[in-house]
């Protein structure tokens, strides 16, 4: 007789039981199969009905496992409303089972809770029977994780439906959570309580769930195990803090906690109860808040004076703050409490010198801050007692002190947009002449305040008060110190806002006027002051042409190279509100003048240069057009090296889209240039130019224009010709190689391979070795993408990382040659890519500091001195040989040297006791010799490694595993 299918199906449970894996497989099959409609979930209850009645519990933990993970299984909008009211009674009933089938049972329920059709009444009795035959807290952890994700599911998408619970539902999430310790789990509470707190009435459960919240305040938690390093401390107390104060009936009970807690002498504590201060009271309103008001008070004012942890201060002064904003809608309260504040604080005003003084500032002006009606009240205590100190005070520390209040107080009035004199009690007050009469002060940085303070004020000075200003700040321009000139340029700026008719006409006849009569000294000022005046639009079309043509003009040489930096400074700095690089150009013209003028001070070149790259940068494509088709037939011409020195780098800042008609008898021209000139400074512009033109090339060119160089490139190398002209050589093709392996040039890699195989070479193998970081050189500002050149990613890591598998290939006598390319490249490489091959690279650097070469010795310690910082244990690994490596290394010939190698023995004494204690005495007796050094550098280098090893394994050090 055949079998049934049944049966059959049954057969298969029997054996899926015996393993987790094939049961979890076999239940997403028979999942897709009830989905697909080949198997009704009726036949697949009723196939387990005989484990669900069995009377072993094994078996009917069995049988809830499997159907709880075939209802995981399928799409939420699957089951109608009475397939899951027949499940949801199901389960209900599983709930008063052994306690051994209550995993399984919340498996399912944690997925029909999930459902879209799930019937109104399901969720109050799924949650009735929860509360009522599953005590939460006496489950294990997963267990407790999944009634909090049923709760949370239900209370986020079934919160109308449960209302029908009334108080069992608090009682029933008061009990599940109270004592809960897992922080996972307490996140999850934390999330979701505020939503159910505002939503669902507490009644007289009120305090009883305030109280299940409260005991985790102020949160108290370090991450000791791998699985709570995910959760912060603060981000628990973050959570916690809306839920104290989710809805006003918790006032009465969190106000009291708050002011309880930051009395604690933990730093925690007091900052979650400051936090928890601000971010409650817009919740408590002023009619729960107003009987406590005395008593934050306190608690704040403890906080802000002395006010001696910065942190808490600033939390206390924002919730201060916070809290006047809630009881400001009642202006007899927000006056009385305010005038307790001023009351308690106006003693501390009274003598700038008092200790308090400081923090009672900084209280008075956060809270003048919150509105208009307030800061008029403190005004009236303030001003007249720092004004009457500062006309009795002698002191210029003191004087500054109030100056520096009285400017805080200005700036707040000027953002209510009315000044001091406005106010009635204080219309006797003259506070401009109060500060123009300090102009006269010889302390800078209280006449750098009176400028702020009068910058403040711009909008309520009269025009004589400003002639004044004016005046002033003009003579400290002509006769001041270097340090104030910044603050009088910003003053300038500042009133330009408002007076821009007056700044035209004070630059005209103050700073431009008589500039050809004027002292060397006197004009380098003003042209300081007139370019960094000249961002502004209107006042940049006055001063721009004028200081340009000084370029041109018979002036001083100090001037032209003041009005380059100044030049430079303005367009780098990009806060100009005009397209400055267009006017310069088109109106000033100042690309012809640059390129006419003559200097040799290299260093004034490259400002030359800057400002040409700078401004052609920024130009459009038509006058990028206009610049190449004015100034490249240069380039195919002889051309003294002068002139194609400027017009290349006008070139290297050109968009890919210019042509500048490149041919051969033009890199010819520049390739020799850039090996054959006797100018540095021309042989370094052109292997730049070169490369950008290079970088930037068509492919369909740039075959042609390579495979030239490189015949040029060889015939140079392989010709018997005097050993400069190789260098000069190699520094192009090192520079080429750069150009193109930025660029992934299909053949970049043979290049850079064959740049790498010169290091074997006798006459020049060293000389790229120490020009190898050229290739990935972070500094470089040439081959950039603001130049628009193409600048693959990780292409310092693939020239990185194919040096240093050359490493096998490099022996005997042209090794050095390679480990000094390799450890010059480590500084240009970033410190995360050398961390991930500490392992590979630490070898060679140890092997580094064995040689004689003294720069080579010199870059190994400055970067191992980096590396050690990361404790690898391959540092660890290697102390017999670098330790005494290091402590010869220590009484070296160059100074340099002794200096690095002690840093990096400093650095050792980091390490883990255990290992590197039996060096201590050695090292201690070598550093002891070492303090007497004839250099002061070396000495203080010594100290202080010195102390450090002294330091070793002393009582108290905690020694590392």
């Amino acid at each position: 007789m055949a079998s049934s299918p049944n049966f059959d199906f049954k057969e298969q449970l029997d054996i899926s039981f015996k393993d987790t894996a094939t049961l979890s497989s076999l239940c997403r099959n028979i999942a897709s199969e009830i989905e697909l409609g080949s198997m009704k979930l009726c036949t697949f209850v009723e196939t387990l009905s005989t484990y669900m009645t069995d009377q072993n519990v094994l078996t009917r933990e069995k049988g809830v496992m499997a159907l709880s993970l075939v209802m995981s299984q399928l799409p939420k909008d699957y089951l109608i409303e009475s397939e899951l009211n027949f499940i949801v009674t199901f389960y209900c009933d599983r709930m008063k089972d052994h306690y051994s089938i209550i995993p399984s049972v919340l498996n399912g329920i944690q997925a029909i809770v999930n459902m879209t059709h799930l019937p109104q009444n399901a969720s109050p009795a799924l949650l009735r029977v929860m509360f009522e035959h599953i005590q939460c807290q006496s489950q294990l952890l997963p267990e407790r994780r999944k009634i909090y994700f049923v709760l949370k599911s239900l209370i986020e998408n079934k919160l109308d439906d449960l209302k029908s619970m009334g108080p069992d539902l608090v009682y029933g999430i008061i009990s599940s959570m109270d004592g809960e310790r897992d922080p996972n789990n307490l996140l999850l509470l934390f999330n979701m309580l505020p939503h159910f707190l505002k939503e669902f009435p507490l009644g007289h459960l009120t305090e009883e769930m305030f109280e299940v919240m409260a005991c985790y305040f102020p949160v108290d938690f370090n991450p000791s195990g791998m699985e709570n390093l995910s959760i912060s401390r603060e981000d628990l107390a973050e959570k916690l803090a809306p839920c104290l104060c989710a809805v006003p009936e918790f006032a009465n009970y969190c106000l009291p906690l708050i002011i309880d807690k930051s009395y604690s002498t933990l730093k925690v504590a007091k900052l979650d109860s400051l936090n928890l201060l601000r971010e409650s009271v817009s919740t408590f309103g002023l009619a729960n808040i107003e009987s406590h008001l005395s008593d934050l008070w306190i608690t704040i004012k403890k906080e802000i004076v002395p006010g001696r942890d910065i942190e808490t201060r600033d939390a206390a002064l924002q919730a201060l703050m916070s809290l006047i904003k809630i009881i400001s809608i009642d202006e007899t309260v927000c006056k009385n409490f305010v005038d307790k504040i001023i009351a308690d604080m106006k003693w501390s005003l009274c003598d700038v010198q008092h200790s308090l003084y400081r923090p009672a500032q900084t209280l008075l002006e956060t809270i003048a801050t919150v509105n208009k009606t307030i800061c008029i009240e403190i005004l009236q205590i303030v001003i007249p007692l720092c004004i009457g100190q500062y006309s009795t005070k002698n002191s210029l520390n003191d004087k500054t002190v109030l100056i520096d209040t009285l400017n805080n107080f200005l700036k707040i009035c000027s953002n209510y947009n009315f000044c001091i004199q406005d106010v009635p009690e204080l219309s006797w007050t003259n506070i401009p002449q109060t500060y123009l009469d300090g102009l006269v002060e010889e302390s800078i940085e209280l006449k750098s305040k009176i400028f702020l303070g009068v910058t403040i004020q711009k909008a309520h000075l009269n025009d004589v008060q400003r002639s004044v200003l004016y005046n002033a700040i003009c003579n400290e321009i002509e006769t001041g110190c270097d340090k104030i000139q910044s603050t009088c340029h910003s003053v300038i700026i500042d009133f330009a806002a408002l007076y821009l008719e007056e700044i035209s006409i004070l630059v005209k006849e103050r700073l431009l006027s008589n500039t050809d009569k004027m002292e060397v000294e006197l004009l380098k000022r003003k042209i300081k002051a007139l370019s960094a005046i000249a961002k502004i639009r209107e006042l940049g079309f006055i001063i721009l042409p004028k200081i340009v043509t000084m370029l041109t003009d018979n002036v001083n040489c100090d001037i032209r190279i003041t009005i380059l930096l100044n030049i430079q400074k303005l367009i780098a700095s990009k806060k100009s509100d005009y397209n400055i690089y267009q006017f310069l150009y088109k109106e000033c013209h100042i690309i012809d003048k640059l390129i006419s003028y003559e200097i040799n001070i290299i260093s004034h070149k490259m400002t030359i240069y800057n400002i040409c790259q700078l401004i052609i940068r920024n130009l459009t494509v038509e006058e990028q057009h206009a610049i190449a088709e004015k100034y490249a037939v240069a380039l195919n011409t002889k051309s003294p090296e002068t002139d194609l020195t400027i017009i290349m780098n006008l070139f290297i800042s050109l968009r890919k889209d210019i042509n500048l008609n490149i041919n051969n008898n033009i890199v010819e021209n520049l390739f020799n240039l850039a090996t054959v000139s006797c100018n540095p400074d021309s042989r370094q512009i052109s292997c730049k130019f070169l490369s950008v033109l290079l970088n930037k090339m068509k492919l369909s060119d740039l075959d042609k224009i390579v495979s030239y160089l490189e015949d040029k490139i060889n015939n140079n190398l392989s010709m018997d010709i005097d050993i400069e002209l190789k260098q000069h050589t190699v520094s192009f093709q090192i520079w080429m190689t750069k150009a193109l392996v930025m660029k992934g040039y299909a053949k970049s890699q043979y290049f850079l391979e064959n740049i790498t195989n010169l290091l074997t070479r006798d006459d020049i193998g060293q000389f790229i070795g120490e020009h190898y970081q050229i290739l990935v050189n972070k500094h470089e500002d040439i081959l950039i993408t603001e130049n628009f050149c193409d600048v693959k990613i990780l292409y310092k890591q693939r020239v990185f990382e194919y040096l240093l598998r050359q490493n096998n290939n490099f022996t005997s006598t042209i090794r050095q040659n390679y480990l000094i390319a390799l450890v010059h490249l480590l500084g240009q490489i970033p410190e995360e890519l050398l961390f991930l091959h500490l392992t590979e690279l630490v070898p060679l650097l140890i092997e580094s500091l064995s040689l004689n070469n003294e720069r080579l010795v010199l870059w190994t310690l400055t970067s191992f001195k980096l590396l050690l910082d990361t404790k690898h244990e391959i540092f660890s690994d290697n102390l017999q040989c670098v330790i005494p490596r290091l402590l010869q290394l220590s009484t070296y010939r160059l100074m340099d040297i002794r200096i690095a190698a002690v840093e990096c023995l400093a650095h050792y004494a980091n390490y883990p006791v255990i290992l590197i204690n039996p060096y201590k005495q050695t090292v201690l007796d070598k550093l002891g010799i070492i303090i007497d050094d004839r250099k002061r550098l070396v000495r203080k280098a010594a100290v202080d490694a010195r102390i450090r090893w002294y330091l070793v394994g002393a009582s108290g050090e905690q020694s590392k595993e």
